[in-house]
């Protein structure tokens, strides 16, 4: 696991020979990274995630391409697949538009060696400037404001 800090967020990553980490592990770790939270999906399964009609009785809508859901009020709630990223904030927002990187197998927020489109995709996080971002791809990683999260999360 390896943890930076850039731009006022906690960077941190686990290698792809963690078979056995999911996002659903850490939102059981840490469930303050989606409960209580507005959640965007930028990629599910390397496309956009598809509402259920239980999911828009609860107050989920798309936005363009991207799922928003109501407010998570249990990790259950979070639908999971491969080659999923989501963007976590306090309050709901719109987000039209945003360019993932969770499909590019290798992506890391801390060092991807495509380096334009890693600074493309850090630019969108200080646009929208989501509380926690996530994605699993052949990693996992996490970006976030909480230090208290990030120090949570060293210790999966």
């Amino acid at each position: 696991m390896r943890h930076i800090e850039r731009d006022g967020y906690h960077v941190l990553d686990w290698s792809d020979d963690r078979r056995d980490l999911v996002l659903p592990n850490l939102w059981q770790h840490a469930p303050e990274l989606v409960v209580d939270r507005f959640l965007v999906n930028t990629s599910f399964d390397s496309g956009f995630l598809t509402l259920s009609p239980q999911e828009v009785a609860a107050g989920w809508r798309m936005v363009g391409r991207m799922a928003h859901t109501s407010k998570i009020s249990d990790i259950a709630q979070l639908p999971h697949d491969q080659y999923d990223e989501w963007l976590a904030f306090d309050s709901p927002v719109e987000v039209s538009e945003f360019e993932t990187m969770v499909n590019y197998g290798s992506f890391t927020p801390i060092d991807f060696p495509w380096e334009e489109k890693l600074e493309n995709y850090w630019q969108q996080i200080l646009h929208w400037r989501p509380r926690h971002a996530f994605g699993e791809n052949d990693r996992i990683y996490v970006i976030t404001t909480d230090e208290h999260v990030a120090k949570k999360l060293e210790s999966v």
